[in-house]
């Protein structure tokens, strides 16, 4: 009985404070500019993965990436899962207002009342003319 109250407050902890990290985050409005496609060691294809060893060699998987930007920044983004396991591509295009917020090298977007992750590769100052 003990343990089920202490998992259950324990739940309802790590639940409230990670609804309040979702509230903190500063959110801003940006444009995406760029998608594009990269092939990376870093990020795990699933269904090759499921292969037999012997077919079960490192390769490059292919993932989205994508440019956000605002008045004064550009920012580089890049999926966290391969293309086709990845519903974030499939809903934003070139030209698309996101909502998103930066925090540390981990990028979050609200898109149709959903957040998505993806991964900060690059940020830069825009040029001025």
């Amino acid at each position: 009985m003990m343990r089920h109250l202490i998992a259950a407050v324990t739940l309802f902890t790590v639940m409230v404070v990670g609804a309040q990290a979702a509230v903190d985050r500063r959110w801003q409005p940006g444009m995406c500019t760029q998608v594009g496609i990269e092939r990376t060691l870093y990020v795990a294809d699933v269904v090759h993965e499921r292969m037999p060893p012997s077919v079960n060699t490192p390769q490059r998987t292919e993932v989205a990436t994508y440019v956000i930007e605002t008045d004064d920044r550009r920012y580089h983004l890049q999926a966290m899962v391969a293309i086709g396991n990845d519903e974030f591509a499939t809903n934003v295009t070139v030209g698309s207002v996101v909502t998103f917020a930066i925090e540390k090298k981990t990028a979050y977007i609200k898109l149709d009342r959903r957040e998505y992750r993806l991964l900060v590769r690059k940020t830069e100052r825009k040029k001025t003319p």
